[in-house]
């Protein structure tokens, strides 16, 4: 059943119409929606999976999905006979499932560990709460480039034609225009847009590929560029996957991290449950285990996590005090006009 019901969910969001859940399944599993890819490859095993062993807890099935746009669709899809119970979704997305009714919200005094969370935990307008944070970063081809201080190196390279940036609509691209905005510019996220597209108009003869492939991780770590920008946990696991030659770089101006929350699906089928998972998700030792395995930012105050760790994440007390400040709901708002201003560099979408 279990692997009849993941072939089913997983066509289902592939083809855009909502699936159907069988009603043993239904009785006996939490349904929690979250990203597929990496990130399911390393967190069903090390956290989700856990929790179903417990003999008091109802075990949760993964629904993996490709990105917050399409966990969102599928919410909506469902409006009137919700199938899925958790689901993570960015700080923008969250934000719209909020307002269309499409959550349940979380008071503080609905379940204990979120008294352990951090103040940044907790959005304004959002009901659900951060899971995780994740820094963007530098990557770097070992073999052929010191560890690099700052995102300016990007720009000292024009005549080689040796970097690659995956360019929007990949989210990426869209936060690289917000860091490269900060660096050049600065001001509210319309503005720093702005400066940033004009940066990387001016980065645009030194780039080898805005399209790399099979990603940019294995681009660089395979030398096929000596720098690139990324999400960290990616460049973590990979890096080290590589035997190191996938470099990993945290600038001296700091940088910018995407949110991701999780939150309850209003009407549910499994609400009590839910809660119960959501509760063991921002717990300390599901926190720990995530920052240790995966490299995210953690939002448990009380969780500990080795200074090994710790130190490949964005959250070591040095680069929290660098963070670059970004609203992402401010952002997805004109994420249409970047994307359409990054064409104007890249008209070929190559």
């Amino acid at each position: 059943m279990q692997a009849t019901r993941r072939r089913l969910l997983t066509a289902s969001a592939g083809l855009g119409i909502p699936f159907l859940r069988p009603a043993a399944a239904a009785r006996t599993s939490v349904t929690f929606a979250a990203f597929g890819g990496l990130f399911q490859e390393l967190y069903e095993p090390a956290v989700v999976e856990p929790f179903g062993q417990s003999r008091t807890a109802t075990p949760a099935f993964y629904f993996p999905v490709g990105s917050s746009t399409q966990a969102l669709a599928t919410l909506r899809r469902q409006r009137d006979q919700p199938e899925l119970d958790v689901v993570l979704l960015d700080l923008a997305s969250a934000r719209t499932a909020t307002d269309e009714g499409l959550l349940e919200q979380l008071p503080a005094a609905s379940m204990p560990v979120l008294a352990d969370l951090t103040p940044a935990a907790t959005f304004a307008g959002i009901f659900g709460r951060a899971l995780f944070t994740e820094p963007l970063v530098l990557l770097f081809d070992t073999a052929r480039v010191r560890p690099p201080a700052s995102w300016k190196i990007l720009w000292s390279l024009l005549d080689e034609r040796s970097v690659a940036i995956p360019a929007p609509p990949d989210p990426v691209g869209v936060a690289f225009t917000v860091v490269a905005g900060r660096l050049f510019g600065g001001g509210n996220e319309l503005r720093s847009a702005a400066d940033g597209i004009t940066a990387i108009d001016e980065l645009a003869r030194g780039v080898a590929t805005w399209d790399p492939s099979p990603e940019v991780y294995h681009f660089i770590g395979e030398g096929n560029a000596k720098l690139g920008v990324g999400w960290n946990m990616p460049a973590q696991v990979y890096s080290d996957r590589m035997g190191g030659r996938l470099g990993v770089a945290f600038p001296v101006e700091g940088t910018i991290s995407r949110v991701v929350t999780v939150n309850l699906v209003k009407g549910g089928p499994r609400p009590d449950a839910a809660r119960a998972f959501i509760a063991y998700l921002l717990g300390a030792e599901a926190q720990k285990i995530m920052v240790e395995r995966m490299f995210l930012g953690p939002v448990n105050a009380r969780a500990r996590y080795s200074e090994g760790a710790l130190s490949r994440t964005a959250n070591t007390p040095d680069r929290a005090a660098r963070a670059m400040p970004v609203d992402w709901v401010s952002v997805d708002a004109i994420r249409e006009d970047i994307i359409r201003r990054w064409r104007v560099i890249n008209p070929a979408g190559d």
